[in-house]
């Protein structure tokens, strides 16, 4: 009995091994908060390109007095770019013009969308904020959608749905034709 009291208490003053036991227990969180870490910088930086894609679109656009179908497309393809290094391939993409009627009433004037989110209809009406709410004027807005897939969706299949509009006044005229 004496032998079994003795390598007990041996056994609880020992130290030895506390700093492995104590490193086996926190490696792990330590491992998760790393990769959380660089999981939310990844998540602010795709968040990031695509707002600033958004209002490139806008931006491009509210710089000219009227826009072709191949200045668009060529507009998509470059818009895709602003997305490196992420996969510019769930990017979805629309610029539509919107004329203030009056201060609660718009108007689409013309609308394209890319990859799957399509143009708005002609005529139809689009909620703005107050502050654009200016009559007999026009606005241009840029408005992207991204499916961010973080590395640990790959494990559980989650992906973040990030969506930005971007609001532009034209420049060169009141207004931005659709040739």
């Amino acid at each position: 009995m004496r032998t079994l009291l003795s390598r007990t208490i041996r056994f609880v003053r020992d130290r030895r091994a506390v700093a492995a036991i104590e490193f086996a227990l926190i490696a792990p969180m330590l491992v998760i908060i790393l990769f959380g870490a660089i999981e939310i910088n990844d998540l602010m930086s795709a968040n990031r390109r695509m707002e600033n894609t958004a209002a490139s679109i806008a931006d491009v656009i509210s710089r000219d007095t009227e826009v072709t179908d191949a200045e668009i497309s060529d507009l998509w393809k470059a818009a895709t770019a602003l997305m490196f290094p992420h996969d510019p391939e769930t990017l979805k993409m629309r610029v539509t013009s919107v004329q203030i009627v009056d201060a609660n009433t718009t108007k689409v004037l013309w609308s394209d969308g890319y990859n799957g989110l399509d143009g708005r209809d002609e005529g139809s009406s689009i909620a703005l904020p107050d502050s654009l709410m200016i009559p007999n004027t026009t606005v241009l807005l840029g408005e992207t959608e991204f499916s961010y897939e973080p590395f640990i969706g790959v494990v559980l299949g989650v992906d973040i749905a990030l969506d930005h509009a971007e609001y532009r006044r034209p420049r060169m005229q009141d207004k931005v034709d659709r040739k």
